[in-house]
């Protein structure tokens, strides 16, 4: 008995890793070029191998930033061996879902498979973070509640446990195969641990996201109105519905059932008032009221990779992008969404002033490497003129500083090197300080 892919579900991980990367942590691969040249015979030749005597490579393991000060794990696996997990998670994508609470109720938003999906998603498009919090600020007008309690999971896809992982696959699908091929390739990955799925790629999105749907459904039985953005819960109560038993109900669920436990410093209970300053807090981010409409077409570019209108862009350009990033970083705890926003916005309106401040705090801005990469890349197709002491700038960033402690952080700043953004040599390259 053998396990194979269809043909279908190898071009269609394709097409999803030439429109997305293999990760969203590290630089889209060199070899996607090819992928896409010859996707047909890519796709026949791996619909002929048998999954069951294929045997996955181990992949890098490092670590990326998370906040200020703290670190994830992350994990890039080998092309061919991203194609066939990914392969392998559309297979089953449509089982997955069957066993999670049903798209049209409450929650849960996030990593909703696409069973015909274009462009490369895999992701139903109308759950994202902006529709969710738009979905928040319409519950509040469909009953009377007292409160919204939030809370999110700890370390949520680095503390999933693979027997969690091998029971609810048994669940979802009959695809033995394809279920044992998934199992085999996480179990190679994290074979030093007994939790953890791959972190950075999509099909680990469509396995992470299934392991909750007993917690979704416990919650929804005890008639709880609560959604959820992949690990983020907002409960909804009412007056003669106490916070400290929703989350004792929640948190007895996830360490029970799941091995997982809930974050206690992100918890919080919000009044009404207090929750609907919050909602405006992030759908307004870093603005004020007058900047609305401006930051709406921002925040669309960002969730969805939509290039704004140049009318748009006339009104991004028009904002102080330089001191609201300045401003944020003043603060003792950044949110991280508004500083990716103010770069979106500096990519956007590829703005060449603001490269000599983000240089100088480039330390600061260590955590947003990705951003300020991307932001060089936005200026140099722009046409501008980055100079050699930029060039220089970035050397030194690689080869001395805080920066040489991430390995993220150093590929991301080769990326300008390979992208054609600054000319590099292999003295310059290969010198230490």
């Amino acid at each position: 008995m053998t396990t194979r892919l269809s043909k279908a579900s190898i071009e269609r991980a394709i097409d999803h890793i030439a429109a997305f990367g293999d990760t969203d942590v590290f630089p889209h691969p060199i070899e996607t070029a090819f992928l896409v040249e010859k996707k047909n015979e890519i796709a026949a030749e791996l619909s002929i191998l048998d999954l069951d005597k294929f045997e996955p490579a181990q992949a890098i393991e490092t670590i990326a930033p998370k906040s200020r000060w703290g670190f994830r794990i992350v994990h890039q696996l080998p092309l061919l061996e991203t194609i066939l997990y990914t392969a392998a998670a559309i297979e089953i994508g449509a089982d997955i879902e069957n066993i999670k609470r049903p798209i049209d109720e409450f929650g849960p938003f996030g990593y909703r498979f696409d069973n015909a999906g274009k462009d490369g998603s895999l992701f139903i498009p109308d759950r994202s973070y902006k529709h969710w919090l738009e979905w928040q600020r319409e519950q509040l007008k469909q009953a009377q509640y007292s409160h919204v309690v939030a809370t999110d999971i700890a370390d949520f896809y680095q503390r999933i446990y693979f027997h969690r992982i091998e029971n609810i696959l048994d669940v979802a699908t009959q695809r033995k195969g394809i279920k044992s091929f998934i199992e085999k390739l996480i179990k190679r990955i994290r074979g030093k641990q007994s939790y953890g799925i791959p972190v950075g790629g999509s099909a680990s999105r469509i396995i992470a996201e299934a392991t909750l749907s007993d917690a979704d459904s416990a919650l929804a039985n005890e008639e709880f109105v609560f959604t959820r953005f992949v690990d983020d819960y907002r409960i909804f109560l009412t007056e003669d519905q106490a916070p400290y038993v929703v989350l004792a109900f929640l948190a007895e669920q996830l360490a029970t059932n799941e091995g997982l436990s809930l974050n206690a410093q992100k918890t919080k209970v919000w009044t009404i008032a207090e929750f609907e300053e919050e909602l405006d807090s992030q759908e307004d981010d870093v603005f004020d009221t007058a900047e609305r409409a401006a930051i709406e077409a921002l925040t669309q570019s960002l969730y969805f990779d939509e290039e704004p209108d140049p009318d748009e862009i006339e009104k991004i350009r028009a904002l102080n992008l330089v001191e609201m990033l300045e401003n944020e970083l003043a603060n003792d705890l950044w949110d991280f969404g508004k500083i990716r926003l103010i770069f979106r916005g500096l990519r956007l309106t590829a703005d060449a002033d603001a490269l000599k401040v983000i240089i100088e705090r480039f330390d600061d801005l260590l955590p947003f490497t990705k951003e300020f990469v991307l932001f060089v890349d936005a200026l140099h197709n722009a046409g501008a003129v980055l100079g050699e002491e930029i060039a220089n700038k970035v050397l030194q960033f690689l080869q001395a500083g805080a920066a040489t402690s991430v390995p993220t952080i150093q590929v991301w700043l080769l990326e300008l090197f390979v992208r054609g953004c600054f000319g590099i040599d292999h003295k310059n390259l290969t010198s230490r300080p």
